[in-house]
């Protein structure tokens, strides 16, 4: 939904291939299946480095469809790191990325962390009036409608209560706008070995120890609150009039 707002807004060129839900599926095919998205529709998503030069992916989302590299170039620039017949890099390396991601279980953690938003924007956005001790802008727009009385409780709770609600909302934030660093290294003996962060290719018969890490933890700060609220009823309302124009996000791809 919020690339169907970025699209209509001249930010990106097309809708993206990636599916978010793929990645976090836990499923090897569905994580292969996001890798090979991000590989075609990179956007501001996906980048790809090698001795700290970004040769895959650009430095934004931006409206053009070309990459810092193209693929081909891409598929070139990997030979000496993946051991396959010409043609193969790429596909090589998305199974190495693919088997990595699905065998450490690091997403995992991390989908911890994002479910601790258990209302969304909107039911924590009352919260944050309570805290900041003002009148809710929300309820007022929303008059004497259904959606205010659903959540007038939330005015009722304690200050403690609704600081409880706004962390983990900016918690889960965090965790669903920081970025993941995968490095790899081949092993010079090549030995599948039982490393714990270790991963073997079958289709190259090497082996790469690997690292991860999470980086952009800073927490989003209080005052994000209404910003998100904001972005979340523009996401709502721009998608809602695709709808009814009778569009679907492949419309747009």
């Amino acid at each position: 939904m919020h690339q169907v707002l970025k699209l209509n807004q001249g930010e990106i060129s097309r809708i993206s291939e990636y599916n978010p839900l793929d990645l976090f599926s836990g499923s090897s095919d569905r994580i292969h299946k996001a890798i090979k998205a991000l590989f075609t529709t990179p956007q501001n998503n996906f980048r790809i480095f090698r001795n700290g030069s970004l040769i895959f992916g650009g430095l934004g989302g931006g409206t053009k469809n070309t990459n810092f590299m193209d693929s081909e170039s891409f598929e070139h620039s990997i030979e000496g790191l993946i051991q396959v017949d010409d043609g193969l890099h790429t596909a090589s390396f998305q199974q190495l990325l693919s088997e990595t991601i699905f065998r450490s279980g690091v997403l995992d953690r991390l989908v911890e962390a994002q479910k601790l938003d258990q209302l969304d924007i909107e039911g924590a956005i009352h919260a944050y009036y309570n805290i900041v001790s003002q009148p809710c802008k929300v309820c007022r727009d929303l008059g004497d409608s259904e959606l205010s009385r659903m959540y007038l409780s939330l005015h009722s709770i304690s200050l403690e209560e609704s600081l409880k609600i706004v962390r983990e909302y900016l918690i889960a934030a965090t965790a669903k706008d920081c970025s993941l660093m995968i490095s790899f290294r081949p092993r010079e003996d090549g030995d599948p070995g039982s490393a714990h962060n270790s991963v073997f290719l079958k289709s190259t018969n090497q082996s790469f120890d690997y690292k991860v890490n999470f980086i952009d933890l800073d927490l989003k700060p209080l005052k994000n609150m209404v910003y998100y609220y904001e972005l979340d009823q523009k996401i709502v309302s721009c998608y809602t009039q695709m709808e009814k124009m009778g569009h679907g996000p492949s419309d747009f791809s």
